[in-house]
């Protein structure tokens, strides 16, 4: 029988219907807010109480002149206040201003996200952070959103350069405004101390990165993000897109003179980055990265990131971490070459102790140097065995503490950095630090030894916890009490509860 036309009217209107239905029930769930920047970092790595909401995330566009070594930039900039108080001055630093660096970053405009208001700003800290001052309050737990403005001129220099351009190599760390480190503390909310020219510079939160560069098509770039996108923005410039993250920094090189090289391990891309003239000793530090990264894998727990690199900058025998980008310096492809594995080894351990777990480099030093040093042993052990950690351990280590004390340079290594001066820092923050973690292992033996520092990993991947709560992970997982050699090779106030 056919139907009448209502009835086929009000089948049809049913159909309609449970079509609408099943795309409301098809329609996707909402998007990830870190998505973007999965291609950076191994998800799984995350703690399970990760808070992305209360995480800074930064959206920085620069351009390069590398040639006048000029940066012009913008950046917005997203971050709660967590204080626990209102807020009306928010503080960024500007390290590239810091004397051992040489370099001057001025902020032009600054705005508030998304009405766009302008904001007041001033140099403090002897130019070396900028406080913008809010019209409105910020209350506790508020998001804030900024948009600023800013130049930076790169000083050229000659020796050791660790911001600046020297041998065709322009490096760019700290090259942004960067939020200054949040205290929790209502009283305190900023933590805003000038480091001396012999320690490290940046006391920063952990935070989220997409940078766009926009540079010279002739210049090869190393950054800490990887890259997304690259395009054509006008004849001989390119634009090129990064995200990293969690990261405690970004940091970026540039040179003309620069090729590359790579592999991949354990599902990382590991890539060396060198001038041409020293290609050998490029090659070298790609085999070397990559069996330094093999074997602290296995010893400690799965790398971050998802890229390594290890690119030769313009400072000397020394290198520098930042995560995932590690600087090694020229002379170790040149005239040093005999250390320069021992260099990647510490340079790599610090995506361990510092990108991973946290360390306060104002406050605690010797906390992640100490780890980073002893990690390289276990490396060099693992690798060539116990006669070569004897060397380490003799020449490294024991001889420098002996000499520092013989000359009235021996001091309490738990201290905060202004304790130490630029003869006796890397001793006592390095080499007797390093003895303690020693001592450690010594005592507990290698497997209890690994335990301890994988369950550091564990606990405090992408926290900054205290010297504290690493003793207390040697008394917990380790079964012995660290108090005795604490105070022998350490000092100070953290075997407090």
């Amino acid at each position: 029988m056919k139907p009448s036309v209502s009835y086929a009217l009000f089948l049809l209107l049913l159909g309609l219907l449970a079509g609408m239905m099943g795309c409301q029930r098809e329609q996707p769930q909402s998007v990830d807010p870190m998505e973007v920047y999965y291609p950076a970092f191994h998800k799984d790595i995350l703690p399970s109480d990760f808070d992305f909401t209360r995480t800074p995330r930064y959206d920085i566009q620069l351009r390069i002149d590398p040639d006048n070594r000029l940066i012009i930039g913008s950046q917005r900039v997203y971050f709660r206040n967590l204080s626990g108080r209102i807020l009306r001055d928010i503080y960024f630093r500007q390290y590239p201003n810091l004397p051992q660096l040489g370099g001057l970053m001025k902020l032009t405009s600054v705005r508030t996200l998304p009405d766009g208001y302008a904001v007041g700003f001033a140099p403090e800290l002897e130019n070396t952070a900028a406080r913008i001052t809010l019209i409105d309050d910020l209350q506790p737990d508020q998001e804030l959103g900024l948009e600023i403005n800013f130049e930076i001129v790169a000083p050229q220099k000659e020796g050791y350069v660790l911001f600046g351009e020297s041998q065709g190599i322009l490096s760019l760390p700290y090259a942004y405004p960067m939020l200054a480190r949040q205290t929790a503390d209502p009283t305190q909310p900023w933590r805003l101390e000038i480091p001396p020219v012999f320690a490290d510079i940046a006391i920063t939160d952990l935070a989220f990165y997409s940078v766009t560069v926009t540079l010279p098509d002739d210049y090869l770039m190393v950054t800490s993000g990887v890259e997304l996108t690259q395009s054509v923005t006008e004849p001989g410039w390119s634009s090129h897109r990064f995200v990293t993250g969690p990261a405690r920094e970004w940091t970026m090189m540039v040179s003309k003179e620069m090729t590359s090289m790579g592999q991949t391990v354990d599902g990382n891309r590991v890539n060396s980055y060198y001038l041409a003239t020293d290609e050998v000793s490029g090659k070298s530090a790609l085999a070397y990265a990559a069996a330094v990264l093999r074997i602290y894998d296995r010893l400690f727990g799965p790398y971050a990131y998802t890229q390594l690199d290890i690119v030769e900058a313009p400072t000397r025998y020394l290198g520098m971490e930042y995560p995932k980008l590690n600087y090694i310096g020229l002379d170790t492809y040149r005239s040093a070459t005999e250390s320069q594995e021992f260099l990647i080894a510490h340079e790599i351990a610090h995506q361990w102790w510092y990108a991973l777990v946290g360390s306060d480099p104002y406050d605690y030093p010797w906390l992640d140097e100490g780890l980073a040093e002893h990690s390289s042993l276990l490396y060099m052990e693992t690798l060539y065995g116990p006669e070569a950690a004897n060397r380490i351990r003799t020449q490294r280590w024991e001889l420098p503490v002996q000499w520092a004390k013989d000359h009235g340079y021996d001091i309490p290594v738990g201290q905060k950095v202004t304790a130490f001066n630029s003869t006796n820092y890397e001793v006592m923050v390095y080499a007797k630090s390093a003895l303690f973690f020693d001592s450690l292992y010594q005592a507990m033996g290698r497997e209890a030894y690994l335990e301890v520092l994988q369950a550091f990993i564990q606990r405090y991947r992408f926290q900054t916890p205290k010297p504290r709560d690493f003793l207390a992970l040697v008394k917990e997982v380790g079964g012995m009490d660290p108090a005795p050699l604490y105070r022998e090779w350490i000092g100070g106030a953290d075997l407090e509860p």
